[in-house]
């Protein structure tokens, strides 16, 4: 058991040498500045931690004990109840269109799914941050389920993963 934890430790640790190689490469590519010097943040962040721990397994794994009281044998755990499926109520894209421009925001693309769900897309040049733009869609309509908002990783623009649910 030991074993295994160390291995996964020493795996956890070469994943995040290679974030830090892959985000120091990305930082000596970018031409925006601020862009690269968050890139290189992140490279230093990644590089430290993957030596901390690197560091730690090499100097204290001949000291771990074989059984760990903080870490108890597994006990087979009981099978999780299904999650209930979500079924969301299914609004025209007309609709959605209008509530995002109640909330004050016009997305530069949306995308209705067959799963009743939207997925609007923002310009990144939109005078709002990407926190208050969810906040505003959830206050226009009690009824909208926000499930997922970020960043495209292509084109770095914000989107938001919306959906109705039954009143």
């Amino acid at each position: 058991m030991a074993d295994d934890l160390i291995s996964a430790l020493r795996a956890l640790a070469n994943r995040w040498a290679v974030r830090a190689r892959d985000f120091n490469r990305d930082a000596k590519t970018e031409t925006d500045a601020t862009k690269a010097a968050y890139n290189r943040g992140y490279a230093e962040g990644y590089y430290r931690a993957a030596t901390e721990l690197a560091t730690l397994l090499k100097d204290g794994a001949d000291r771990l004990p074989v059984s760990s009281p903080a870490f108890p044998p597994e006990r087979p755990q009981p099978a999780a109840p299904p999650a209930p499926t979500v079924e969301y109520v299914a609004m025209p894209i007309s609709e959605a269109l209008l509530t995002l421009s109640y909330a004050g925001s016009e997305p530069r693309d949306i995308e209705a799914r067959k799963d009743n769900t939207f997925k609007a897309i923002f310009s990144r040049w939109e005078n709002l941050t990407d926190h208050e733009r969810v906040e505003k869609l959830k206050r226009t309509d009690n009824r909208i389920v926000v499930i997922s908002s970020g960043r495209l990783k292509d084109t770095h623009d914000p989107y938001i993963e919306f959906a109705y649910k039954s009143s």
